[in-house]
């Protein structure tokens, strides 16, 4: 079908629409989202604008265009022809405004001199060109009315003018303007397509009531409404803040080895050929091998203090022997220890050790001598304190030893090992069984392996070493707290905390105490920390209140346990409202605490609450919304929803709404008043 046969088609009216308006104030963009249907994301509107440089019938490109031209409008037939134009004020347009029907006038409402020149330049130009045909005003990229102004700027070309908060007019600005020029006004989004159907459905409607009054014999044309109203744009929720969690920092205490090249904290002293002496800690060594686990068990349960023993610096310490070749040999049958022995011991004692009471019968194999407590000065920390001494086999030689142990405490097994027989042999012996199998899998050239043994490695670690915090199990300090007291681990503190590490591995008391008091602090927030520190997992019981933990997080330096805490409370309050439950009260209180101890994000979320949900929260709360900081008060006006521009226009719309019902109620009772007179002169005359 010819394009040209709209002109000759019985009862359907060709509109010509000209759109004119200054650069870049959205003219192509809302033509095309009219005639072609085209969405783009906000910051392709911005960055893709492309100057018209010549007045363009868009609707004589395509049959798919031709197709979205015909419309009906108040039940009459119309093919709308749309005119795009340049801004330049300097160019003459004469030739676009030929024969128009309506003219369409842009400005920006993110632009006021766009608004300043609708007055000054383009009334006067089109009254010039075409005086005689209707025009409506239009406001465009009414999305930057809501948007983050910022994210818009670093999206626009890079020459582009920044957009700023001021420059955002209101909706009365326009309607101002437009009731001044005596014309309709409406405001546009192609960006949340909003408006566009407005826009141009009562421009057709202006055009076809100017064209009734010249063609009064279009009996069709009765029906056409004069401009509807425009119902104001309500802009959507800005989503909530979602709670980002950052990874887990990676301290430097956390490398290879390090605790044992640097023994903080140590409470275990290996012995290995009369010589060589290697610290090490209880808990990483009986949380990664079942033997040690053991071993250290069997140490006597009513340990003397060695500490309060050890009066004076010239006396020797004293110490507390316990023979595993006695125990050896009565797991092997003997009933009681012969003469001999028992001489030994009481030698022993006289001389100033404690002896150890005999253990019940325990399997051991060969590697060990004898364990017993001593004191010892710390070669870091340099202070005294008691220590599990482990005499080792002549046999056990110190380097493959020193990697065993680096594989207790980390799981990793370096592939360029050297002695990698003598490895696999002392793994044998203490029982570890995925060391010898890793040693294995290199010397069959399938290192690859490793990585799956590693993982199973961590797993188990992980498990017992949260045994051992429920159990109590090896600890070396006791947190006196507001309602208990709780023991730990100093090791696996000084590896996962720095403010920990400096308490525990510095120069403060606190290293040497087996106790530490924290005040302010309750049983049930300190068990998550520790819960933390030991799995870095969050577990929540009942009674734990996750704003206490949230400054104990803060407290702790622990970013990465704050940003649970506050995933757990949002996700608690989120819970809350969704069971019917009123939480405004409650959130207003929990963004004063968060504020307070530094969580950025949960205030962040508490603050889009309470801004989505402005009117129900300040009308039970509007003395405590009042007693918020200055800042609060800003941030509440700024983003509040809807807002007050939306709420101003709403009134407005719901008025003006009325009075047009009223005088269209006023012009029926007139009609039909007429009517009346009408027929009774009639049948009067007759």
């Amino acid at each position: 079908m010819d394009i040209d046969m709209d002109y000759e088609r019985p009862n359907v009216e060709t509109i010509k629409c000209v759109v004119v308006g200054d650069n870049a104030v959205g003219k192509t963009r809302l033509i095309c989202a009219r005639a072609c249907n085209t969405t783009l994301n906000q910051y392709q509107l911005l960055a893709t604008h492309v100057p018209t440089v010549w007045a363009i019938d868009q609707y004589r490109v395509c049959q798919e265009v031709l197709e979205r031209s015909r419309d009906v409008v108040d039940e009459v037939s119309v093919s709308l022809r749309l005119w795009d134009t340049f801004g330049d004020h300097h160019k003459d347009r004469r030739f676009a405004y030929g024969r128009s029907d309506v003219v369409v006038l842009c400005f920006s409402i993110a632009n006021p001199n766009s608004l300043n020149h609708v007055k000054t330049m383009w009334c006067q130009e089109i009254k010039h060109f075409c005086p005689r045909t209707p025009v409506i005003l239009v406001g465009c990229q009414l999305d930057l009315r809501y948007a983050d102004l910022e994210a818009v700027n670093r999206a626009r070309r890079p020459l582009a003018r920044p957009i700023k908060r001021g420059d955002i007019l209101p909706p009365e600005r326009g309607r101002e303007v437009a009731k001044e020029l005596g014309i309709p006004y409406y405001e546009t989004s192609v960006f949340d397509q909003f408006g566009i159907k407005d826009v141009f459905d009562n421009a057709i409607r202006a055009a076809l009531i100017s064209r009734r009054h010249l063609q009064f014999w279009k009996s069709h044309l009765k029906k056409v409404q004069k401009p509807l109203l425009q119902a104001p744009f309500l802009p959507p929720k800005a989503p909530p803040p979602v709670i980002k969690i950052p990874e887990c920092p990676i301290l430097k205490i956390n490398d290879v080895g390090y605790l044992l090249d640097n023994p903080l904290c140590a409470d275990v002293l290996f012995i290995l050929q009369e010589q060589t002496q290697m610290f090490a800690h209880k808990i990483y060594l009986a949380t990664s091998s079942s033997k040690f686990y053991d071993l250290f068990s069997m140490e006597c349960e009513e340990t003397p203090d060695l500490t309060e023993s050890f009066c004076s610096e010239g006396s020797n310490p004293p110490t507390r022997t316990c023979s595993l070749e006695a125990v050896d040999q009565g797991a092997e049958g003997a009933a009681a220890p012969s003469s001999a022995s028992t001489e030994g011991l009481q030698a022993e004692s006289e001389a100033g050790e404690v002896a150890c009471p005999k253990q019940g019968p325990t399997l051991w194999g060969k590697g060990f001598i004898s364990l017993h407590q001593e004191m010892q000065i710390n070669p870091v920390s340099k202070r005294v304190c008691a220590v599990t001494v482990v005499k080792m086999e002549a046999s056990i030689q110190p380097g493959p030893f020193k990697t065993v142990l680096q594989f207790l405490y980390t799981g990793q097994l370096e592939e360029n090992e050297r002695d990698l027989t003598r490895v696999a042999q002392i793994a044998e012996i203490l029982e570890v069984f995925d060391l010898r199998m890793m040693v294995e899998n290199i010397t069959n050239k399938e290192a690859f392996m490793n990585q799956e043994i590693t993982k199973a490695f961590h797993v188990r670690k992980a498990n017992r070493i949260k045994e051992c915090l429920c159990k109590e199990t090896f600890s070396d300090v006791t947190f006196v707290l507001e309602d208990g007291k709780i023991n730990a681990h100093k090791p696996l503190l000084i590896c996962s905390c720095e403010w920990m590490s400096a308490m525990f591995g510095g120069s403060f008391v606190e290293s040497s105490n087996s106790e530490v008091v924290l005040p302010n602090i309750t049983k049930t927030s300190m068990q998550a920390v520790l819960d933390y520190l030991y799995t870095k997992q969050l577990s929540c019981s009942q009674d734990l209140d996750p704003l206490e933990l949230i400054a104990l997080a803060n407290r702790f330096c622990l970013p990465h346990l704050a940003a649970l805490a506050e995933q757990h409370t949002v996700q608690a309050l989120t819970r809350t409202a969704m069971s019917g439950v009123c939480i405004d009260g409650e959130v207003l209180c929990v963004l004063e605490i968060a504020q307070f101890h530094n969580a950025k994000q949960l205030a962040a979320w508490c603050l889009h609450y309470i801004c989505t949900n402005y009117n129900s929260v300040c009308s039970k709360f509007r003395k405590e919304i009042k007693m918020k900081s200055p800042d609060n008060q800003e941030y509440f006006e700024k983003h509040r929803w809807p807002p007050i521009w939306y709420l101003k226009e709403e009134d407005h719309f719901q008025r003006v709404k009325k009075e047009r019902e009223k005088e269209e109620l006023a012009l029926n009772k007139h009609h039909s008043r007429r009517k009346w007179c009408f027929w009774s002169s009639s049948a009067v005359v007759a």
